[in-house]
């Protein structure tokens, strides 16, 4: 299976298929992985231009789209919006965009949960360490607050998809100078033992690593200066193996 994996567009999908010439043209496939934050700050504009983005480029891929949120994709996580004084929710025009786009079958939303893609187990969170959590989206504090959702990751997934690294893997903060990743998550992830991690958050973290049973992959498509020129990583799955470029 050959998977492309992107994630951090903030709203410049369209420049991945706009220009065949231009440096991180987004490659054809088995199955196209994006990791969260496709918006700024998840306004309805943006998400329903991500959507129909969505369903034009999923017939290149023989498996279709799976996708999460990231901690800019607010409008995705309940805590921004109530339906009364009481009960968060997601807005009702978020359900109906996802509802729609899953409707085909061939484009997947993950949240905090599974799907089996061409025989690959594929678990998907938007859950990110907490930073400035009540500014952005699906913040965990660390701890059993974030553990608690790291101990829901099925043992038989293969690829796990989460906004953030884990700790000390492509997490690097140029301007703090600090591993900013999740340690819980890399504990989940070394017992776990997935071929794939998938992330993003960290734009200066794109790039790719690897330990004795799991590669890492960030797919940031955006720099540190938001400027959408990093490449989609290409890779390919056969048995058991990995090979990225």
């Amino acid at each position: 299976m050959k998977i492309v994996a992107i994630s951090d567009t903030h709203g410049f999908h369209e420049r991945l298929t706009s220009n065949a010439n231009f440096p991180n043209n987004l490659p054809y496939g088995d199955l196209l992985i994006h990791a969260g934050d496709f918006s700024s700050t998840g306004k309805k504009g943006e998400v329903e231009d991500f959507a129909e983005w969505l369903q034009m480029v999923a017939p290149n891929y023989t498996h279709g789209v799976v996708f999460i949120a990231g901690n800019h994709d607010r409008s995705f996580d309940p805590k921004f919006n109530y339906d009364d004084e009481t009960r968060k929710t997601k807005p009702t025009w978020v359900v109906d965009i996802l509802s729609n786009i899953q409707s085909s079958g061939n484009i997947h939303y993950l949240e905090n949960s599974s799907i089996n893609v061409g025989g690959i187990n594929i678990w998907g969170s938007p859950i990110t360490p907490w930073f400035y959590g009540d500014r952005w989206a699906f913040n965990k504090h660390r701890g059993e607050d974030i553990k608690a959702v790291w101990d829901t990751i099925p043992t038989d997934t293969d690829i796990i998809v989460t906004h953030g690294p884990v700790a000390y893997k492509l997490d690097f903060t140029v301007y703090d100078k600090q591993y900013v990743g999740c340690e819980d998550l890399r504990k989940a992830v070394n017992f776990i033992k997935p071929k794939l991690h998938i992330s993003g958050h960290i734009h200066e973290g794109y790039d790719v690593d690897y330990d004795e049973h799991t590669n890492y992959v960030n797919a940031s498509i955006c720099t540190l200066n938001y400027e959408p020129t990093n490449k989609p990583w290409e890779i390919e799955l056969w048995d058991g193996e990995v090979l990225i470029k």
